[in-house]
């Protein structure tokens, strides 16, 4: 047993006794699952697996989720390198969306008050520009959902582009572009994140600036009409001859201020825009989700998912990769992938 491993066994013992952590459950096999919590504390997992996109819920963290609902047979989905499919709650609907390997982009939407979904809809108004795959989606309780992605139309330059639906994801607007690098492309490995409440949409995504590949954020004040030039993440930069493959995250708190978690080398940083990086700690693939005591963080180093509430210790999760990270009242719920299996596990948050 390597030095590493027998630290995460001892630290594992050690966190749990703090932050108590339930054991973990298999929800079915697949790849790139995806959690998140609405307003009345259900969780939604969305995964993909082969040509098939899955959906599960919970009402009660404690328990188990659902058996997984085949949504959609996507041919040639993308579920990888956080290129899976996305979901969100807007208002009565619930959206995912996939990509294929054509490079398009599709939404499923259900109405939960009939109880049916939709067939699927294509979001990009181009065909075939999205090939990097890495897309995402926002919700309001409106019923409004914002869609981003990496975009080649045009000159085969990846740049951000969006689109907005205000019928739950079952038509969307002519595509914008946001944002597209005076050098030619943004990064064009790295997934792009969105967070919107009402009229204020955030989009971060990894910039490449002068060899730079640092983190940006746009924001729209209008609802995604428009947005002003973005603004550059933190005071460091990371000059890289190559794409680290890895985005970060951004959400709102519970007052509407962006909270974003990025990595810079094998560093992991938190910011407020506007203001000097905090370190977190080291891996990769941090998340980041927002609970009433403040932010929860989530992210792998060395095959294993570590959560750390912001005012609270670091809780190995167990072996694994790629988590995502959903928080309601007083418990984080984690899921991630490990051969091949999606599994989750809660945290219960300090209330203090």
């Amino acid at each position: 047993m390597n030095i590493f491993m027998l630290l995460l066994g001892l630290m594992a013992t050690m966190l749990s006794a703090t932050q108590p952590l339930t054991s973990v459950e298999t929800v079915g096999s697949g790849h790139l699952p995806v959690v998140m919590a609405d307003a009345k504390g259900t969780f939604h997992l969305v995964y993909g697996q082969d040509s098939t996109i899955y959906y599960a819920t919970t009402n009660n963290p404690s328990s188990t989720f659902t058996k997984p609902v085949a949504v959609a047979i996507l041919p040639n989905l993308v579920a990888g390198a956080k290129r899976g499919p996305q979901v969100v709650v807007a208002g009565q609907y619930v959206v995912i969306t996939a990509v294929d390997r054509m490079g398009d982009i599709y939404a499923y939407s259900l109405d939960r008050l009939k109880g049916k979904w939709s067939s699927a809809v294509r979001v990009n108004d181009r065909p075939a520009v999205a090939k990097e795959g890495f897309q995402a989606i926002a919700g309001t309780s409106e019923g409004v959902v914002h869609s981003v992605w990496l975009d080649l139309r045009g000159n085969n330059h990846n740049k951000i582009v969006g689109s907005t639906s205000h019928d739950g994801g079952r038509s969307w607007s002519p595509n914008q572009i946001i944002y597209q690098s005076p050098d030619g492309s943004v990064c064009e490995c790295c997934k792009v994140s969105i967070a919107a409440q009402g009229n204020d949409v955030y989009i971060q995504f990894r910039n490449w600036l002068g060899g730079s590949r640092d983190l940006y954020l746009a924001h729209s004040t209008d609802g995604g009409l428009t947005y002003p030039s973005p603004q550059k993440l933190g005071l460091g930069t990371w000059k890289l001859n190559g794409c680290p493959m890895d985005g970060g995250a951004v959400v709102l708190s519970s007052i509407g201020q962006p909270v974003t978690a990025w990595r810079r080398e094998n560093t992991l940083y938190t910011c407020i825009p506007g203001h000097a990086e905090s370190s977190i700690g080291t891996g990769k693939n941090i998340t980041v989700a927002a609970g009433n005591k403040g932010a929860v963080y989530a992210w792998d180093e060395e095959n294993a998912v570590w959560v750390k509430p912001v005012n609270g210790p670091t809780v190995a999760m167990g072996k694994g990769q790629m988590p995502s990270l959903a928080v309601t009242g007083q418990t984080a719920l984690c899921a991630w992938e490990v051969n091949g299996q999606i599994l989750v596990a809660t945290v219960k948050l300090n209330s203090q």
